[in-house]
């Protein structure tokens, strides 16, 4: 009999112990403010479309244009509540322009060796509300990545086009999420 008081009031304890922690638990958890990025942010419910096109290049280098018409379109078509269409279609329409980019040597390995290059890129971007014509949003902007330099020219180009990829994604990402922080 005693025994059978005894696990009863170990139960209890054990019980009352289980409900305080998740209480506690639960308040920490709200109070402090945590909570998950929202991966797919929302530009607004008057929106429901969105236009990238080609993006202008105002530089010698051939397909930068490209590489950043993709990254953008590819970063709205997977993180974005929006639909990418045409032009005639669009409810927004970002436009974008490559406005310069420089390579310059990071670090060497002999006076005239150089092994770590950095490319710098910067553009300039707008998204315009098509039913009224406004400019929605606008900034410049640029970014850098390093690249290693190789003995095989071929290499060292492949690790330069890997770096200028590198820096559309970065910056596809960032207009993204300032854009979908303006609404």
């Amino acid at each position: 009999m005693i025994l059978k008081a005894n696990r009863r009031v170990a139960f209890k304890r054990a019980a009352v112990l289980v409900l305080w922690i998740t209480v506690v638990l639960l308040f920490l958890l709200s109070a402090c403010g945590y909570h998950f990025a929202n991966r797919n942010p929302e530009l607004g419910p008057d929106f429901k479309t969105i236009a990238i096109p080609i993006f202008t290049n105002d530089t010698s280098e051939s397909t930068l244009e490209k590489v950043f018409t993709k990254s953008f379109r590819d970063e709205f078509i997977l993180n974005s509540n929006l639909s990418l269409v045409s032009v005639k279609q669009a409810d927004l329409v970002l436009k974008g322009r490559v406005q310069a980019i420089s390579t310059s040597v990071v670090s060497y390995r002999e006076p005239e060796e150089s092994i770590e290059s950095r490319v710098r890129i910067s553009i300039s971007v707008n998204c315009k509300n098509t039913k009224n014509g406004q400019i929605v949003w606008q900034s410049s902007m640029g970014y850098y990545q390093e690249y290693f330099q190789n003995p095989d020219p071929i290499i060292t180009s492949q690790n330069r086009q890997k770096a200028i990829e590198f820096v559309a994604r970065y910056l596809a990402e960032q207009v993204h999420q300032r854009l979908a922080a303006r609404f």
